[in-house]
């Protein structure tokens, strides 16, 4: 039996029929924006907890691995930390008068080393470390710096076991470089381990 609906009532069901469908499409679509949402949101919080354990566990041996800014290395009878500040061209060059300026595309950086000694006998942080700045590949060692600094490091004097001291140091790196990382070595290790720190 074929029933006839009139035509008003076939424009309703078609509009009803089409709102139905529209409705469905939406509500998968706003399912699957959450969804992607949601995935996004988990993948920076993952991007996020994957950088900050990189930098927490880096050993410090090498450049691809450094250890975060602040960071204190042990070197024979001494715990070692640092700052650096990258362009210190001017406070170096005001410390002195007879302080020089910086080559030509280069910049003067103050590094300042604290130290903890522990050994039995007295002795000085600047005679038993060796350190600098490492620039993308290159070391720049305190020793090519002449320049003087306010509690230039050597300066500071012998202490005893327990005790601490402080100094800075000039060292002169490219002004362009990409990476800067500051290092220290112990100057009486046979095995030449240095230690690699991220500047703050």
């Amino acid at each position: 039996m074929n029933i006839e609906f009139p035509e008003i009532s076939k424009r309703l069901l078609a509009v009803s029929g089409a709102a139905l469908i529209g409705l469905a499409a939406l509500t998968a679509c706003g399912g699957g924006e959450a969804d992607s949402d949601g995935d996004t949101g988990s993948t920076e919080e993952a991007a996020d907890d994957g950088a900050e354990e990189a930098a927490a566990t880096g050993d410090g041996t090498s450049p691809e691995s450094p250890l975060p800014a602040g960071s204190t290395v042990e070197i024979t009878d001494w715990t070692v930390g640092g700052s650096v500040v990258l362009d210190a061209t001017e406070e170096v060059l005001a410390a002195n008068e007879y302080n020089e300026a910086p080559a030509e595309g280069f910049q003067q950086s103050l590094v300042t080393l604290e130290g903890t000694y522990s050994g039995t006998e007295s002795s000085s942080l600047w005679i038993d470390t060796t350190f600098g700045i490492w620039a993308d590949g290159t070391f720049y060692d305190s020793i090519d710096c002449l320049n003087m600094v306010e509690n230039d490091l050597m300066d500071a004097g012998e202490v005893s076991g327990g005790s601490s001291t402080s100094g800075g140091a000039c060292v002169e790196v490219p002004a362009d470089a990409e990476t800067y990382l500051l290092y220290i070595e112990d100057l009486w290790s046979f095995e030449g381990t240095q230690y690699f720190i991220e500047i703050a």
